[in-house]
């Protein structure tokens, strides 16, 4: 799934795309993508409206619209936002087009499926919104509120890193980065760091997270970016997926573990 540096990137590249540009109309492909909203309601909402700009909301893509709205999207496993030139025909796995006056498409295209779109005109009126926690990001994330919102669990702390009411926009991959470059086990409870700690952790994912961003994201499947150009973080991780390689610090195996379900690389030696 597509987490914060990699829609970061998609909507750096959107917003310099299309502010300015209107939809002419919309074709829908696949229904499921809008949530259960009918067809002919999604397309009237959106028809005539003008692009703004682009932003960034954990991992949601907020499209702001003129007259104000919004269109909202969220990438989930596969899904994929790309300006192309007019198609004649719709490509394997496009989901939704909107086409632009200016004979351009903005082509939402979702190989699994599970991407959604919505349409709201206040922010306020989209509940998935207001359950997001704090943005890395943003003001609110500090390394205060860090330690207070760390000491009020006893979550293992990468769990309590990927709650998206926690902190939003982080996964498994960067969470694994952030980890290992603040040394830090993941398997530590979140209510047992000391001061330094929390101040490493919290320096560890703006550091990391930034890092990616300059990189234009992680692609080890299927992210890309709006130019269909791969990311680049890939090839700058030090733990995830790199279990039986040499810890690049003390040469240790990195080990893996299962935690919810979802592997979890980390050395043993460097994140006691």
């Amino acid at each position: 799934m597509p987490e914060l540096p990699e829609v970061e990137t998609i909507v750096r590249e959107l917003d310099a795309a299309l502010p300015g540009r209107r939809i002419r109309r919309v074709q829908v492909f696949r229904a499921d993508a809008l949530g259960g909203v009918p067809v002919a309601r999604f397309r009237a909402a959106l028809e005539g409206r003008t692009f703004r700009h682009v932003r960034r909301q954990g991992k949601f893509l907020l499209f702001e619209l003129e007259p104000p709205g919004y269109l909202i999207g969220h990438l989930r496993m596969t899904g994929k936002f790309a300006v192309s030139p007019p198609l004649p025909k719709p490509l394997p796995y496009h989901r939704v087009w909107f086409e632009l006056e200016d004979g351009a498409l903005l082509v939402f295209q979702d190989m699994r499926c599970f991407g959604t779109l919505a349409v709201v005109e206040r922010l306020r009126d989209y509940a998935p919104l207001a359950a997001l926690g704090v943005d890395p990001f943003s003001r609110h994330f500090t390394a205060h509120w860090l330690a207070e919102a760390l000491a009020a669990s006893r979550t293992p702390l990468k769990h309590w890193l990927m709650d998206q009411s926690k902190v939003a926009g982080l996964g498994n991959i960067y969470v694994a980065e952030i980890l290992y470059d603040a040394r830090l086990s993941p398997l530590r409870t979140a209510n047992t760091l000391i001061a330094a700690e929390v101040e490493r952790l919290y320096r560890a994912v703006r550091r990391i997270l930034r890092k990616a961003i300059h990189k234009s994201g992680t692609t080890i499947r299927d992210f890309r970016r709006v130019d269909q150009k791969t990311g680049q973080f890939q090839n700058f991780l030090r733990v995830y997926g790199k279990a039986g390689q040499p810890c690049p610090s003390c040469r240790t195996p990195i080990a893996r573990v299962v935690q919810q379900q979802r592997s979890t690389f980390y050395c043993p030696t460097c994140q006691r």
